[in-house]
Order: C-alpha cells, then sequence, then structure tokens
C-alpha cells in the first residue's frame, strides 16, 4: 500500500509541471535590456527528466528567440539547459543566450517557478540574471 503512494506522488510531481509557464527573466545591469517576456512550453516524464521549448521577446525592439531545452525535475528544482535556437529574430550586433536555468517550484494558489539563470552566445557569455514564471491553465 505504502509503495503505491509513494509512486503516486512522484507522478504527480511531473504532472504538475508539465504545461506552459509565462513571466518575465531579467538581466542584470550591462545587458540589453532589464527585463525580457519569457514563457517555457514544459513536459515532464515519471522519471524526473523534462523537456520543451523556451521563448524569450523584447516587444520594444521586436525581437525574439525560440529554445530547444532539456533537463530533470527533482520535485523541488527544475535544472534546465537549453541546446538550441531553433527560430529568432535579432538586430545587428545582438546575439541570444543559450542559457542554464535552475528554477524552484513554489506552491500556492498559483504554482510559480523562480531562480536563476546564466549563459552564453556565439560572442561570450552572458549578463546573467532571474527568472519568474506562473503556470497558465487552459481557459474553459
Amino acid at each position: 500500500m505504502l509503495l503505491f503512494a509513494c509512486f503516486a506522488l512522484t507522478g504527480s510531481h511531473a504532472q504538475n509541471i508539465s504545461g506552459t509557464w509565462e513571466g518575465l527573466i531579467t538581466q542584470d545591469q550591462g545587458g540589453v535590456a532589464a527585463q525580457y517576456t519569457f514563457k517555457i512550453y514544459l513536459k515532464a516524464s515519471d522519471n524526473e527528466e523534462v523537456s520543451g521549448t523556451a521563448f524569450v521577446a523584447l516587444e520594444d525592439m521586436d525581437i525574439y528567440a525560440s529554445m530547444h531545452f532539456s533537463g530533470t525535475f527533482d520535485g523541488t528544482y527544475l535544472n534546465l539547459k537549453e541546446e538550441e535556437i531553433l527560430r529568432e529574430k535579432m538586430v545587428e550586433d545582438f546575439f541570444w543566450c543559450l542559457k542554464k536555468y535552475r528554477l524552484k517550484l513554489l506552491p500556492g494558489e498559483k504554482l510559480r517557478l523562480e531562480g536563476p539563470w546564466s549563459g552564453y552566445t556565439r560572442d561570450g557569455g552572458c549578463v546573467p540574471g532571474e527568472i519568474y514564471l506562473t503556470k497558465s491553465f487552459p481557459r474553459v
């Protein structure tokens, strides 16, 4: 009986984080902008592995990028690494960061993911920052 309950809880962790998460990503002083729109589409499996697509945009400059990521979720922390840029629109002398982030799942009235990120471009390191996301639920 107890063994079944443990497996059921593990599966529910994966189920809780799968879906769309929306919010913003900040960049410390020295970055192109203080904050960007940020969204991730996340799929979690029962064995702690996750994958998906991240979307970042800076509406003021009409630029955006989407990246593929993979990682792990241990029930509390989501560790993700972006592996490739799938699509991008940018301006001259601007490169999108491929990021690594460690986000903590914060329960409450709305599920939240928050934590630091760091990254690099084909031109060198990126100015790091923080990520703040809230889980979106389909409208019925």
